[in-house]
């Protein structure tokens, strides 16, 4: 692994952008969002995607020219059309529309169809989070995913994220619905990794560590996992998109297409209910409860979602951000 400075690899992530035609304000709000994900140690939702979004930008599958029109439906309630524009920005545009009217109205919500992937779902949560503001996102994702007793793919990892600011701290959990998102299994193989077993299957439906044997996914926590997975489509693909599973185009396959996947976004003002410092106290006297709370392991506490992630952003912006060998030729084209 190579180690890079953040500020370094955020310039020459946004100059590959650059000289693949990406604007200015797009290619910015992209890097942002890989770096993001990165500096946190998810790396399966970082600059590792680079080269498969340009790629896909070269054959047609990425709308560089989308306006991403948002048609307001109600005063809290809107939808946009991302048009296969990239995900990144059709979601941080959708987000602040959410802020600007959860503001007025103590609630907002936001459908976006014909979306693309959009990355670390938790970086839209912290804009939130960064606001005193309370958020849900969930996404539907192209088939990787076997249902529950099934053997062969047809739901997404639809992931699900969701952010409470506290006085000083703040919760943050972002998850895909599957044992583990797709992105993970890449990047083992990148990584050259055997996986646990229960990750995934191959083309057969058996289990494999080999990440270049897994073919499929599966659904966290067996059938409960299933069902909050079919959750997360029937707010996404079933309610604003009205595409879902194998009717979305394929991240992996269909590059010259432009894709339609779903975003849900909903976010609320805590002081609706209380006043905020109140609100900000009790979410604090929560997490501090929870740390109070015996750990298994003598000497260690237990840690809220989140702080994980945020400790290691601590560390890799000291240290650097570890690439691999390919990843690093790649991005700076050594």
């Amino acid at each position: 692994m190579i180690k890079v400075k953040a500020e370094k690899l955020m310039d020459a992530v946004f100059n590959k952008f650059k000289s693949a035609g990406v604007s200015n304000e797009q290619a910015g709000i992209v890097t942002d969002v890989l770096i993001y994900a990165d500096i946190r140690g998810i790396h399966s939702h970082g600059v590792l995607r680079v080269e498969h979004y340009i790629n896909r930008i070269k054959q047609g599958g990425i709308n560089l020219q989308s306006e991403f029109n948002i048609e307001t439906k109600r005063p809290s309630f809107a939808l946009m059309d991302a048009d296969g524009g990239f995900g990144h920005v059709a979601s941080q545009y959708a987000m602040e529309w959410a802020l600007e009217t959860v503001e007025k109205q103590g609630i907002a919500l936001i459908g976006i169809k014909n979306n693309s992937h959009a990355g670390a779902l938790g970086y839209y949560n912290k804009m939130a989070i960064d606001q005193n503001k309370v958020s849900l996102i969930m996404v539907n994702t192209d088939p990787c995913v076997i249902p529950f007793g099934g053997k062969r793919s047809f739901f997404g990892t639809n992931p699900i994220s969701y952010g409470f600011p506290a006085k000083k701290d703040f919760i943050l959990g972002d998850m895909a619905t599957s044992e583990v998102s797709l992105g993970r299994i890449f990047t083992a193989r990148e990584n050259n990794e055997t996986v646990p077993m229960h990750w995934g299957v191959d083309k057969n439906g058996n289990p494999s560590s080999d990440p270049n044997e897994i073919k499929y996914v599966v659904p966290f926590g067996g059938v409960k996992g299933y069902l909050i997975m079919t959750m997360v489509e029937a707010f996404t693909g079933l309610l604003i998109g009205q595409a879902y599973c194998n009717n979305l185009v394929k991240m992996y396959g269909d590059m010259d297409k432009k894709r339609n996947l779903s975003t849900f976004i909903l976010v609320i003002d805590p002081a609706i209910y209380n006043d905020l410092d109140t609100y900000l106290n009790t979410v604090q006297s929560f997490i501090d409860d929870i740390k109070k709370e015996p750990a298994l392991k003598e000497g260690e506490t237990i840690s809220i979602p989140g702080e994980r992630k945020e400790a290691c952003s601590r560390n890799y912006l000291k240290e650097g951000i570890p690439l691999s060998e390919h990843v690093y030729k790649y991005i700076f084209n050594k």
